[in-house]
């Protein structure tokens, strides 16, 4: 099924806005077996609307359109459809009484009224999370679903209009396979090289992107099992780098790896200033695991907080395998914790030395039997080294638990 989005708005053009929308179709496409044809932005202007809608309509069978559907008078999208479907527009009575009803006793204002306009022949898809309703409207071959271009407004026209009508199009006919599959501790290029040598089927389409903690890789084919005998091989190219497979995260992993093993965590940061701690708290329930987090950016904090000696600091900086360890060690102490994790190293721009370039970070692991430090030289800007650190931060407790069997 040939799909694609229309965007429109000046501030996605200006770059105010970042639009996100086409990624949420594209996520949400994935698990049927589909996939977006092609995108397109425009301004809010009727003409250059008008102009996408038509050339859009030549050639998709389902055209999903973001944005546009507000009160005001530069929120023109149903104008355009109008236009393109050479239609008159009327104002829907059911939609105007659920405007009306959403603003529970209050006037709404007259501008209001436009979010109640439907292109003849067109349909409103009621909401149940905004004023704005969505649209339905065939122009040519081509279904055009008008939506609100607020992300949360968004998702929810997807969930409740889009994909049923899709579900129903698609039918018994089996739609394309794919698996998502994740990986930590290894370059894009690293995990690249092993899966080329696998000589996987010329008809499986396999693709990368880098996330933020990990390495995504993607495998697609029309054949199920084919996927699934790439996905298996594909898993143990990678050893102990592979994390799991879909939306899994790798912090969640961590959280639950110490929860069913009864261990509690802590975290010393110097480089990555509570970043780790912040990863951890970001997933719901994570404190029943965290105890908490100790930010020590400055040596009289890693001496006078978490002990660590001064002598290790004189002989060896602060940015060493002994300060980590004796950082991990004070944090588990202090803060009470089964197991601690410790982060010291040098982000950039500035600081670095020939014995200890930019890039440079100590990690160290106490308790729960995953005693460990060591040293890795991580490349990029001062926000990708921090967040690469918090990244092997964490995976040393998953690799940790794995070796010792309480991660199983």
């Amino acid at each position: 099924m040939h799909i694609e989005i229309l965007t429109i708005g000046d501030e996605l053009l200006d770059g105010l806005t970042v639009d996100g929308n086409a990624a949420r179709l594209g996520r949400m496409l994935d698990p049927v077996g589909l996939r977006l044809s092609r995108r397109t932005s425009v301004r809010d202007r009727i003409p250059d609307i008008v102009a996408a809608m038509t050339e859009i309509a030549s050639r998709a069978e389902v055209c999903i359109v973001s944005g546009g559907l507000g009160p005001t008078s530069d929120d023109l999208t149903v104008d355009a459809l109008a236009v393109a479907a050479g239609v008159p527009l009327f104002e829907d009575p059911e939609v105007w009484a659920r405007i009306v009803a959403r603003f529970d006793g209050r006037a709404p204002t007259a501008n209001n009224r436009r979010q109640a306009r439907v292109p003849e022949g067109g349909r409103a898809l009621q909401s149940e999370i905004g004023t704005a309703p969505g649209i339905e409207l065939t122009l040519g071959q081509c279904t055009f679903f008008l939506l609100p271009g607020v992300p949360r407004e968004f998702q929810w026209h997807l969930d409740a209009h889009v994909l049923p009508l899709l579900r129903e199009r698609i039918g018994e006919r089996l739609p394309p396979r794919s698996r998502i599959l994740r990986f930590v501790g290894i370059g894009e290029s690293a995990i690249g090289a092993r899966i080329e040598r696998l000589a996987l089927p010329p008809e499986l389409a396999v693709a990368y992107r880098v996330r933020d903690l990990d390495i995504e890789v993607r495998v697609r084919g029309a054949d199920p099992d084919a996927v699934a005998d790439a996905a298996t091989r594909i898993a143990a190219a990678g050893e102990e780098t592979f994390v799991g497979e879909g939306d899994v995260s790798l912090v969640e992993l961590v959280l639950e790896a110490c929860r069913r093993n009864g261990l509690t965590l802590a975290t010393a940061e110097s480089c990555t200033g509570g970043l780790v701690g912040s990863l951890l708290t970001a997933v719901p329930g994570a404190s029943d695991v965290f105890r908490g987090g100790i930010i020590a950016y400055a040596n009289a904090v890693k001496t006078q907080v978490l002990g660590v000696p001064p002598l290790v600091l004189e002989s060896h900086g602060a940015v060493s395998e002994a300060c980590a360890a004796a950082m991990a060690s004070g944090a588990r102490r202090v803060l009470g914790a089964d197991v601690a994790v410790a982060v010291t190293g040098i982000a950039g721009p500035a600081g670095g030395t020939p014995e200890k370039p930019v890039g440079t970070v100590c990690l160290a692991w106490s308790g729960g039997g995953l005693d460990r430090v060591t040293t890795v030289l991580l490349r990029g800007d001062r926000d990708r080294i921090r967040l690469l650190s918090a990244s092997r931060a964490l995976d040393g407790i998953r690799r940790g638990l794995a070796r010792t069997g309480a991660g199983a």
